[in-house]
């Protein structure tokens, strides 16, 4: 990538060597045609010696021709032939006094006087200034076109005796001339060229290079590797730059916090390359789908930024909203897998919510919180109260980390009773987190934090531990039962975790049951249920959790044999509450589950009426607060186990302290 000025200097210097080669190239046509006049006068010169030495020689031609006396015509035969191999065509004898007494041809009327003895004489004279010349001299004529001559004088013991003016045939030895001197002048030209364009086209091809290399430092410096969008340094320069100048131009911008939903999931599912592959189509997508004045940027593995110029309303931040939602939802093939990609939106408007970048992505992002929450909406905007509820969510993820630093969960129990009689048969393990006041966070607050943040494996390999060891303390054949959360079967080593835990406590894998949502199951139901499997073969009975709350339920119950369902206590909530066909959905239910061989665990019982209602619908089991409510283990014993027996059962007394110590 050149800049323009990196490109204006190139064609100045390009232009500059041209004028530079053309200087040169002119200069050597005019050097040579100068090379080519003196190598011209020089043979005619040397031409002319010789013809004066022959004139001059022991013959005496010269006196003859001089005198006219005792004129040979074989000697001037002589003479023509000699000047005929020389390539003279021409030549005349001038007296002392410059007057021409001989001329070999007539050269003004050619045509008619040809070449004859006793030559011609057409009365010519030569300048004083020539005659009176002293010494020996030769003058050359040539005007680069016809045959040059040259005149000299005839010395004979120190004295000019006359004068001779010889006319030579030089144009092949001109031709000649040039050619020879083009062809030289041709090969200094090359050399030239190559001992200064190569180096000059070197330079230039490095200088090229070089800036290159410098567009791409800088490139690299100000994008995202990835997906070739601004990155969040760049992103906060230009947005900072852009908020400096709205507070004179006075114009609304919004902020908007793009959040890819489930990346860690698509990776798992599909592999990082594909999750790559992906993350640059959908950053190509919200490229396409914004302005040209906008700002798009990728700030995060899977979070990107948005800076929406010239708002006038916020119905056009929610219409760019649903764009952004309907382009980068549509679904995308990879091999063997259809994603379609979801996002979350948080917006903060500038200058309403902050006046800087750290304060505008501060606030999108809060706002970005609760629209993964909650989705009805194309996104949501920033309001004050929001601050309070990430404050409060990064309070509660500081205690998530300082407890899976320390081990300070605690496991609750929440006890598991026959249908048919109210018999102990055993509980759920519940996860409970104190803040620093000890009072318990609600786990519907902390397990969401603790699933978005990645502490949930960590968390629910220690409820497996703990549960575990918990159970080997209390008598056969009670059993605790664990909820599994989708992320840990991401790694693949769920089973091993399992197997440990169960060999570490010393117990039978009948003695846990594990809980999974039909959820779990949607996108990885293979390597879901191949895991599931393995942990049936250890003995340990895998219930669908909350089943009836989905619309999937049904498809799985014969891909995979599940030991037990449990139906959410919304069906509960809803017998209280006098709804329209629950009994009948509740029995449907029961009936289904007992052919296809397996239990049935009803949650949320916390009436009388709703626990015999179950137990003539033949339920299996029951759990609520009528009850009891989960309690810590020291309280479990002392509530539950003290005097246990198998045979033990909630009579009307155990009743009666459950109903006190139920939560409606």
């Amino acid at each position: 990538m050149i800049s323009i000025l990196s490109k204006r200097f190139f064609w100045t210097n390009l232009l500059g060597a041209g004028a530079i080669i053309g200087f040169v190239a002119v200069s050597i046509l005019a050097i040579g045609n100068d090379a080519v006049g003196r190598l011209v006068e020089a043979e005619m010169k040397n031409r002319g010696q010789n013809f004066a030495d022959l004139l001059l020689g022991p013959q005496g031609a010269v006196d003859a021709l001089l005198t006219g006396i005792a004129r040979d015509p074989d000697a001037e035969e002589v003479l023509r032939r000699v000047a005929d191999l020389s390539n003279i065509n021409g030549y005349a004898i001038f007296d002392r006094n410059g007057n021409e007494v001989f001329r070999s041809r007539s050269e003004r009327y050619e045509w008619l006087l040809r070449d004859r003895p006793g030559g011609v004489s057409t009365g010519d004279k030569l300048a004083p200034s020539v005659v009176s010349q002293p010494g020996f001299w030769q003058i050359v004529y040539d005007d680069g076109e016809s045959n040059p001559s040259v005149i000299m004088p005839l010395i004979r013991e120190g004295r000019a005796i006359g004068f001779l003016s010889v006319v030579a045939d030089m144009i092949s030895e001109r031709h000649h001339y040039q050619t020879t001197l083009a062809r030289t002048y041709a090969v200094i030209v090359m050399i030239i060229l190559a001992a200064t364009c190569i180096p000059f086209a070197l330079y230039q091809l490095r200088r090229r290079k070089i800036a290159e290399a410098d567009a791409r430092i800088r490139f690299l410096a100000d994008h995202d590797t990835l997906t070739q969008l601004l990155n969040r340094r760049r992103m906060q320069e230009a947005c900072d730059q852009l908020l400096f100048k709205i507070r004179a131009t006075r114009e609304d911008v919004a902020y908007l916090f793009v959040d890819l939903d489930d990346l860690s999931e698509i990776n798992d599912s599909c592999g990082q390359a594909r999750g790559d592959e992906i993350l640059r189509l959908v950053a190509r997508r919200i490229a396409d789908a914004i302005g040209p004045d906008d700002l798009v940027a990728r700030i995060g593995p899977d979070d990107f930024a948005v800076v929406h110029r010239r708002v006038k309303d916020r119905a056009e931040v929610v219409a760019l909203a649903k764009l952004l939602a309907e382009i980068v939802g549509e679904p995308i093939e990879l091999d063997d897998h259809v994603v379609s990609p979801k996002i979350s939106i948080g917006c903060a408007m500038a200058p309403d919510h902050g006046r800087s970048h750290s304060e505008l992505v501060k606030h999108a992002e809060i706002a970005h919180f609760h629209h993964k929450g909650d989705q009805q909406n194309a996104l949501v905007f920033f309001e004050p109260k929001m601050d309070e509820a990430m404050h409060r969510r990064r309070q509660v993820e500081a205690h998530i980390k300082r407890a899976i630093e320390t081990d300070g969960f605690e496991l609750f129990y929440q006890p598991l009773v026959k249908g048919k009689d109210g018999s102990l048969v055993g509980f759920e393990a519940l996860a409970r987190l104190r803040d620093e006041n000890g009072e318990l966070i609600p786990p519907t607050e902390f397990v969401p934090i603790a699933e978005a943040r990645g502490y949930i494996k960590a968390l629910g390999t220690w409820v497996i531990r703990e549960a575990t060891r918990q159970i080997a303390e209390w008598p056969e054949p009670l059993f605790v039962s664990v909820n599994l959360s989708a992320v840990q079967f991401v790694d693949g080593d769920l089973v091993e975790i399992i197997r440990s835990a169960l060999a570490s406590a010393g117990i039978d894998g009948r003695r846990l049951e594990v809980e999974v949502v039909e959820s779990l199951l949607l996108e990885r139901s293979s390597a879901i249920l191949d895991q599931l499997v393995a942990l049936k073969e250890l003995g340990i009975s895998i219930d669908m959790d909350d089943f009836g709350t989905g619309y999937s339920s049904l498809g799985y119950l014969w891909r995979f044999p599940f030991d037990k369902l449990k139906v959410d206590q919304s069906f509960m909530k809803a017998l209280e509450n006098g709804e329209p066909s629950v009994k009948e959905i509740v029995a449907t239910i029961i009936s289904l589950a007992h052919q296809m061989k397996m239990k049935v665990t009803t949650e949320g019982v916390e009436t009388a009426e709703q626990a015999e209602f179950l137990a003539s619908l033949g339920c299996d089991q029951l759990q609520g607060y009528f009850f009891g409510k989960p309690l810590p283990a020291s309280e479990t014993v002392e509530t539950f186990l003290v005097g246990h027996r198998k045979s033990d059962r909630f009579g009307d007394g155990a009743r009666a302290a459950a109903v006190s110590r139920r939560v409606a």
